[in-house]
């Protein structure tokens, strides 16, 4: 089930949250977040706060210090934010993640999908950051109308569901890289950047036809379903090989 959640009008979901793990590069942030939620939910309910990507996937990989939901920046000094949701999911199967940015959501959205967590939220709002949480506990996903409107081929998925594709795209534990010709990396580069089909074909010289064309043969070889998805999974490679 998938649940769109305003940010100036969030429905409150009745079930408790009861540890909660928080990740944030800043440690003035964190320290905010962490004296927000401890109001919202119980000084007990934070299981942990770290600044360290590394450190939080760690303490995910461990039963004994796995949170209930793990709150994860984007920005973090050690490792990548996307990279390391990806990893927790690729190893925990029922801890559900959500994403938090100071960044413009588009920036991170997609990548984050693929990572396997379950949604994505601005720091701005703790108010809806702690809505946010109680949404993705109770066994929903978190999409901000704003996502739902600008980027509708986006989707979230559930923490086994994320879990089980993740593993099934890897191969003997390494992530299998599709090849893109140059033709497909372009377009999917300007797709990425916004642009539309028609735009995107002006820039390269192309019909909108033969855009379409190209970009089937993207979705195919990245194993995307839609081209939001296929951008997706292209950020991911990026940020992974640094292509």
């Amino acid at each position: 089930m998938v649940v769109n959640v305003m940010e100036t009008n969030v429905e409150r979901i009745d079930k408790s949250v009861e540890h909660i793990g928080i990740v944030d590069n800043d440690v003035l942030t964190l320290g905010a977040l962490s004296s927000y939620l401890a109001q919202q939910f119980g000084d007990e309910k934070i299981l942990w706060r770290c600044t360290l990507g590394k450190k939080a996937a760690e303490l995910c990989s461990n039963s004994q210090t796995r949170p209930q939901i793990l709150l994860m920046d984007m920005s973090l000094s050690d490792a990548d934010g996307v990279q390391i949701c990806q990893e927790i999911r690729r190893t925990v199967d029922d801890m559900p993640i959500l994403a938090i940015t100071s960044f413009p959501l588009r920036r991170y959205a997609a990548a984050v999908a693929q990572a396997g967590v379950q949604g994505i939220v601005a720091k701005r709002n703790l108010r809806t950051i702690a809505a946010a949480l109680e949404c993705v506990v109770s066994g929903h996903v978190y999409l901000p109308d704003e996502l739902a409107e600008t980027m509708p081929d986006l989707h979230f998925e559930l923490p086994v569901q994320a879990h089980r594709r993740i593993d099934a795209e890897t191969l003997g534990g390494q992530a299998v890289k599709p090849v893109l010709s140059d033709r497909e990396t372009a377009i999917i580069v300007r797709y990425a950047r916004g642009q539309t089909t028609l735009q995107v074909g002006e820039c390269l010289g192309l019909s909108e036809n033969t855009v379409k064309t190209y970009t089937k043969r993207a979705m195919a070889k990245l194993g995307a379903k839609t081209r939001g998805q296929a951008i997706a999974l292209w950020l991911m490679q990026t940020m992974t090989h640094g292509v």
